[in-house]
């Protein structure tokens, strides 16, 4: 009990006999709890880990600005293909650009504080698509999807619509995808039909821009 009246800055032996336990008052209690609880939150940081799932804001070029406890294990973006506007997300066939950590998969940057600008190689990283070129221009009036894959935290995904040089998140209500590797095809959501896209896109962006 001596170091605790310690923390208050008294010692219970300055204290009358039996009456040192209603010395403290509210004052002091709050300065116990507050020196407790910095000392207990990192002890827990360090014995249990803090996950923070990643995270993105999307900017112009486009640019990622990225967040959480994670590393930066890929960051992919995924193109339409052929006579679509938007693209599906994880099909191979559509993958237009790719890097992941030059050391391995498990040796990526922390993502916190981290940014991604496409077609720009981060430090530390290696282009594996396209292999021996610069990345192909993201089209105006087309949708995309990037996908941040982290160790350690849940990732980071989403689309993105180019609108001039300026990237603008949406969602796809309504888009599902066959599989998550090899090529994959676009799917209405809880059936195997295949997924038909808007007739008037710039008019589903506006309904579906996502707004932080």
């Amino acid at each position: 009990m001596e170091s605790v009246a310690r923390l208050a800055g008294t010692t219970y032996r300055d204290l009358p006999e039996d009456s040192w336990y209603v010395q403290l008052d509210a004052n002091d209690m709050r300065q116990i709890n507050s020196r407790a609880l910095l000392l207990t939150v990192p002890l827990l940081l360090a014995l249990g880990g803090c996950e923070i799932p990643t995270s993105a804001k999307i900017g112009n070029g486009p640019s990622f600005s990225l967040g959480g406890s994670g590393r930066l294990a890929s960051f992919r973006v995924y193109g339409p293909r052929q006579a679509h506007r938007i693209a599906t997300p994880f099909d191979q066939k559509s993958l237009v650009w790719c890097v992941q950590p030059g050391e391995g998969y498990f040796k990526g940057e922390h993502v916190q504080w981290l940014k991604i600008e496409y077609g720009q190689l981060p430090r530390g990283y290696v282009q594996t698509v396209p292999i021996g070129r610069t990345a192909p221009t993201l089209a105006a009036g087309q949708v995309y999807y990037y996908f941040a894959e982290t160790t350690n935290a849940p990732p980071a995904a989403g689309f993105f619509y180019m609108e001039g040089t300026a990237a603008v998140e949406i969602s796809v209500p309504g888009l599902c995808q066959s599989g998550f590797i090899g090529e994959v095809k676009p799917l209405k959501c809880g059936t195997n039909e295949p997924y038909a896209e808007p007739t008037d896109l710039e008019q589903f962006v506006r309904e579906n821009r996502v707004r932080k």
